[in-house]
Order: C-alpha cells, then structure tokens, then sequence
C-alpha cells in the first residue's frame, strides 16, 4: 500500500512525502519425511506411556501395543495421544495412530504404515494432524521415529515434517524465504532467549542462510523488523527504524562475539572490546579468538554450549561486562570397561562451554596422554585420536 500527500503549488503537482508499508505476504506449504536432509531442526525425545485408561482406541491386532503423546502450542498446551501397533509378533513397530483431530481418542483414526530406516528404527510421517485457526481450519505435518534397541530402551522422537516457503519483497526486491518450526511444537513463530526458537532462511537454496526468529533479522548489516504468522503462513519483514542501541564489553581479544536472544541472533567484530545491540535482553551464544604464530599460521579458539550462562541486559544507560573468552581448560576423564580404561580429553571454557581449536581451519594433532607409575615400572606415552 503507498500513501501520499500532495500539494497544488500553481497548478502543479509537488509530491512532499511517499511511505511504502509492505503487507504480509502469503508463502507456500510444504511437507517431506526427510527434512534433516535440507534444513537443521530439532528433534524431541519422548519417552513412551501406559495406556491411557480414557482414551478410546481402534481395533489393534493381536500383538502389543505401545503409547506415547505428543505436546504442541496450538490448542492450549493439549496432547495428541499416539499408539504404536505391529503387523508381525517379532520386529518393529510399524504402524502408527495419532490423535489427529484432538478429539482425544484414537478410535476414528486410520494407521500410518511405517519405512524402515534401519535395523533399531522405524519412520512415519509425514503425518497430519489438524487444529483450530482463528481463520479456520490449519494442517500440521510430522515426522516420527519409532526407536528400539532393547526391550528397555524404546522412545519416540517426532520432529517438524513441513515448512513455509516463498518469494516476499524486502527492500523491493523479491527475496526467497524458508520458515521452520525448530522446535516441532506446530507453530513458526517462536522467539526465545536461548537457541529454542524457530528459524527463518533468507536466500535461494544454494545459498540460503538461517537466522533465528526474533523481533529483529540483520542482514548485510542492516536491521529489520520481522512479523510471522503463529501458523506460518504469512510473514512481513520491513526495515527497522527508531531502534535504540546500548553497549556491551568484552575482553579486547576476543574478535568474534555472537549474542542470541528474544530480539534475534547478532553477530559482531568488537572493536576495542565493544560491541553495539538493540536493546534487549540475551545470552553468550558464541566466541571466536584468532591469532597467528610465529609462522603465520592461523590459529582459532571457539568457544560455544553455554550450560549455566546468565541472561544479560543491553540498555542505553548500562554497559555490561562479559567475562568469557581464555582461558580453556584442558579436561581428561577416564571410564573402565571389561577391564580396560578408556580416556577422554576435551576442552572447556571457564563458563562449562565447549571449546573447538583450529589451525589453518582444520583440528591440531590430537594430544598424548603420558602415564606412569609413582616407581616408575610403568612409563609409556600414549597418542590420542579424534572421534
């Protein structure tokens, strides 16, 4: 829609002020069963349930049944209950109903007949399932994997099996744009201050990228304000304006800093251990520390995984200080099976994160690991391997 404002000036038409506002625009729904093979999402692990006494079931055959439900964010936090049924009395599990109307039984609906993926899992999807929208009815694709490795250990993992897809004008060009329900919980639109949120790809499929769904997305180092259907159909991404900044130091080695959090993913180049963001709360996704040796090799210290990181605040008035970066820690840890000893290193940083080292952009000779004795009878050096 351009809304303008004239002015007659002697017969002639002066234009004082165009303003474009962009409309949501309309993408496409796909579905495919083997979605981990285009795009990165999460899975879910669920563990598998006792018979639901209140749940009326179908008519199952004559070997046992397995059960498990499925929570989402469309109906008010209700599960879908799922039972698990076989053809044959040894093997896996290959049929499969879902609740797919949220009526609560199972008695009205028809199986999925599984794909075998390997000799411990079995595959459905990608399976429908139906909810209220309040435009109407909405469809919702699944992926599921029915795993068993013992009798003991069987689970569910379900996964996203559709997306959003299509051509929506940024900056008056036509942009592809790919949207994915993450964290398969049945909507596209999940903003969060850790990396649970949803994600949206920019670009064409050979080179599209992913950001995180947040208020903002910054691309090419410009910023823009984004709206998403909760359902995913819909989406409208405008260039932000009047967004207030604040400041946040960290140690001046540190050359790569990224920051996640309800606004977005933001990765910056601190410049004297500085860097600018949109006010907001976040939380340390990522740091890099780059150097060179004395033979001009490229060495990088990566450190990522935050198990116990704190959110912090970016606001105008307050400069927050951020102590990541060196040093790692250097950890070896040893188990003991049928009478060997098995040892492990990895490094860590002082926050508990993961640490990755690379030279040239490719991992360092693994370390040795020297064992030996108080007395000395035992003295021998071992080589550790990757993997």
């Amino acid at each position: 829609m351009i809304k303008s404002r004239l002015l007659l000036q002697g017969g002639c038409v002066l234009i004082l002020q165009a303003v474009v506002f962009a409309q949501p625009q309309w993408l496409q729904y796909k579905t495919s069963l083997y979605m981990e093979d285009e795009f990165s999402t999460s899975s879910r692990y669920y563990q598998l349930e006792k018979k639901p006494a209140d749940v009326r079931m179908p008519q199952f055959g004559q070997y046992a049944q397995k059960f498990g439900k499925w929570q989402h964010s469309m109906d008010a936090g209700k599960v879908r209950w799922i039972a698990l049924d076989r053809t044959r009395k040894s093997g896996l599990m290959d049929l499969l109903y879902i609740d797919s109307n949220g009526d609560g039984h199972l008695d009205d609906e028809k199986p999925y007949k599984g794909v075998v993926s390997d000799r411990y899992r079995m595959a459905f999807g990608p399976v429908a399932v139906h909810f209220k929208g309040e435009d109407g009815p909405i469809t919702y694709h699944l992926n599921l994997h029915y795993y068993s490795y013992e009798e003991q250990s069987t689970y569910l993992v379900i996964a996203t099996g559709c997306w959003y897809e299509g051509e929506v004008i940024i900056d008056g060009k036509p942009t592809r744009v790919t949207l994915i329900d993450y964290n398969a919980n049945g909507t596209f639109s999940d903003k969060a201050e850790s990396s649970n949120c949803d994600r949206i790809f920019i670009g064409p499929e050979s080179r599209r990228k992913s950001y995180y769904v947040g208020n903002y997305l910054e691309m090419a180092d410009k910023l823009y304000r984004v709206a998403i259907a909760k359902d995913g159909a819909t989406v409208e991404i405008n260039p932000a304006r009047d967004v207030a900044y604040g400041k946040v130091k960290v140690p001046v080695n540190i050359t790569t800093f990224t920051a996640a959090g309800v606004n977005g993913l933001f990765e910056r180049k601190p410049a004297a251990g500085e860097v600018s963001l949109p006010e907001g709360k976040y939380r340390v996704h990522e740091w890099m520390i780059e150097r060179k040796d004395d033979k001009g090799k490229n060495w990088t210290l990566n450190g990522s995984g935050f198990p116990n990181e704190k959110a912090f605040t970016v606001a105008k008035d307050g400069t927050p200080e951020l102590d990541i970066g060196e040093p790692a820690i250097s950890m070896v840890n040893h188990t003991i099976r049928s009478n060997a000893y098995y040892f492990n290193q990895e490094l860590v940083g002082k926050m508990g994160e993961s640490i990755s080292l690379r030279v040239g952009g490719r991992q360092p000779d693994a370390p040795s690991l020297h064992i030996y004795s108080k007395s000395g009878e035992y003295d021998r050096t071992f080589k550790l391997e990757y993997g």
